[in-house]
């Protein structure tokens, strides 16, 4: 990729704001990582929700960047909003009072301190919607509808929106801001580093990870059903969270399921890598399931392994665009059922889905594609600050 020329005059310094730590994310080290290597300096602002001391700084590969943490326990649930204010009193004070040339805010929880300092200082301010905040929480109607018009309002006061998938235009019900900027969590193209081919399993190896909670409709126990009767096939799944589904699916189906527990991101891309077939069958009546398609397509385009998606979903329509796995009805075990047989006993279509997720992967999704979007944007809210100092 040809090296974009940055715009300033000195080093600017960014803020990368988000209400919870780094612990366990991708998204937010790949856009550090792009920022650091093009010559921005980074500092995140956090709140560590979970009652722990935690670093001040972590390292990315040549580069240092520093993180700013509030840290004050909280509940992991709804229960939160209870908490927000305090959040947003650190969040205004540190804004206020220190001296920084961009805000970048990842979801709604921290963008109405974040907004007012911006304006207060005149600095450029961008919102990312990473989950929407009025259906992660899975919020009564009401009170996602008056949300959604806070949300609103903030929207028309920001320089850009960054969004993970266009189709969260259509879950807001449209965006009042025309400058919008899709940017896909796709991993870093790290096939190379795998250094050999794609196995041939004695099993047919099906593979999920993620984390799992009984809110999020993942369907896992549908699969689980589908493959009682399936020969010479094994599910492996790995994550953290509630387990109880996968235990009791492993009692009743030992020789075909295995749960491996909690593993490095670097290691799922492997698996990933490895497997036969990859799993994404969340309900699409979780309205996040429905339109954010999540990075687990784009690891599965990456690696050239299909993948069996639920109907309904954002995800399962770049399934079919890109002609790189297939879709069903989730509710519909014997549907489910056939589509993995189908898949099994016919290797070459598996390899030709794998085939064609990847070829998309290269030319639309990669993650060079997504930095120099980042980087385009970053630069372009950076020159008009300098053009008016």
């Amino acid at each position: 990729m040809k090296k974009i020329a940055l715009p300033y005059k000195s080093p600017k310094l960014c803020l990368l704001i988000k209400s919870s730590t780094l612990e366990d994310e991708t998204r937010r080290q790949k856009e550090i990582k792009s920022l650091t290597d093009a010559g921005y300096s980074v500092r995140l602002v956090s709140w560590n929700r979970k009652g722990k001391n935690y670093s001040v700084s972590y390292s990315v590969p040549n580069k240092i960047y520093d993180e700013v943490i509030l840290n004050f326990p909280a509940p992991p649930d709804v229960r939160v909003i209870l908490y927000l204010p305090i959040w947003w009193i650190f969040l205004l004070y540190y804004l206020t009072f220190n001296t920084w040339d961009l805000a970048h805010v990842i979801n709604f929880d921290s963008l109405i301190p974040s907004v007012f300092s911006c304006k207060l200082k005149n600095k450029p301010i961008i919102y990312e919607i990473l989950d929407t905040y009025e259906d992660h929480l899975i919020l009564p109607l009401w009170f996602r509808e008056i949300v959604i018009a806070g949300d609103k309002l903030l929207m028309r006061m920001v320089d850009s929106i960054i969004l993970v998938d266009e189709m969260q235009i259509d879950e807001l019900n449209g965006i009042p801001n025309d400058n919008i900027h899709v940017i896909y969590d796709s991993p870093v193209d790290s096939l190379a580093d795998f250094k050999f081919e794609k196995p041939e399993n004695s099993k047919f190896i099906v593979f999920y990870a993620g984390w799992f909670a009984k809110a999020r409709r993942l369907n896992l126990n549908k699969l689980f059903q589908a493959i009682v009767e399936v020969d010479n096939i094994e599910v492996i799944i790995a994550g953290y969270g509630d387990t109880e589904e996968i235990e009791h699916a492993m009692a009743l189906t030992p020789d075909k399921i295995r749960f491996i527990g909690k593993i490095p991101h670097t290691e799922v891309l492997k698996r990933s890598y490895e497997s036969d077939l990859l799993i994404v069958l969340r309900d699409p009546q979780v309205l996040e399931n429905k339109y954010i398609c999540g990075s687990k397509l784009f690891e599965a385009m990456m690696c050239a392994t299909p993948l069996l998606v639920n109907n309904g979903t954002s995800t399962a329509e770049k399934v079919q665009k890109e002609s790189c796995g297939l879709a069903v009805d989730a509710n519909n075990v014997e549907e489910i059922r056939e589509k993995i047989i189908y898949l099994k006993n016919n290797p070459s279509i598996c390899k030709q889905l794998g085939n064609n997720g990847r070829i998309a992967y290269q030319s639309k999704y990669n993650w060079k594609i997504m930095e120099k979007r980042l980087l385009e944007l970053y630069n372009t809210l950076v020159k008009k600050t300098e053009n008016t100092e």
